[in-house]
């Protein structure tokens, strides 16, 4: 399998997980009216789901797959 192939796939990956955590049977269980730091639980949920996104999809970019042989 080639190492190209294998980042297409982990990003594929990623993006379907962001597509499920996104979507509403997964939202609506934090659509409450408690605050965790004076921060409503949506709104933390949605940031901290945004940041680890982000530095998921940074580590899978930044590194770079090597050639085997």
């Amino acid at each position: 399998m080639s190492p190209y192939k294998r980042h297409k796939e982990r990003l594929l990956a990623l993006t379907l997980l962001g597509g499920l955590a996104l979507n509403f049977p997964l939202l609506s269980l934090f659509s409450r009216d408690d605050f965790i730091l004076g921060i409503p639980v949506l709104y933390l949920y949605l940031f901290l789901f945004w940041v680890l996104f982000v530095v998921l999809i940074a580590l899978i970019v930044r590194h770079k797959p090597m050639e085997k042989g």
